[in-house]
Parts: C-alpha cells; structure tokens; sequence
C-alpha cells in the first residue's frame, strides 16, 4: 500500500462513509455534515446505509436529498451543504 491520496471516485465515496459511519455513533449532536464532496454521491449513500445498518441503525433519504439517520431511538440529519 502507498502512502498516497485516493484518486477513485469509488474509493472517496466509501471512505468518507466509513468514516462517516464511525463519527454518527460517536456525536450526541443531531446534525452532521457530510465529509464527502465528490460525484458518486450513490455509492457515499449506499456505503453509508449498509454501515449504519450493521450498527442497528436505517438510513432514509429526506425530500431534499439530505440523509437522516436513525438509530436507537435517535435521528441524526446528514447534510451536504
């Protein structure tokens, strides 16, 4: 492995999910905002869906194309602005 910045889009999108993933379980605010800026907003979305279900959580896509996480009980907005 080289120690060099992810050029694939495919490869942001999943890392910043992860990452993402990790930070929604960890905040007691109920608002983050997305780290990923990227092109493959799909593959951000998916990726993050599948972890916070792996956490117990349900990823939904609001009206306006923000995500809301919801897990034990608590609604998380993601937003991308």
């Amino acid at each position: 492995m080289l120690n060099r910045p992810m050029t694939d889009p495919r490869d942001q999108a999943v890392h910043a999910a992860l990452r993402d993933a990790a930070l929604l379980f960890a905040i007691v605010a109920d608002e983050l905002r997305a780290s990923y800026r990227g092109a493959r907003r799909e593959v951000y979305r998916e990726t993050l869906a599948a972890y916070v279900a792996d956490l117990g959580g349900v990823l939904e896509e609001t009206p306006d194309r923000n995500l809301v996480a919801r897990v034990h009980g608590r609604a998380i907005a993601i937003r991308f602005d």
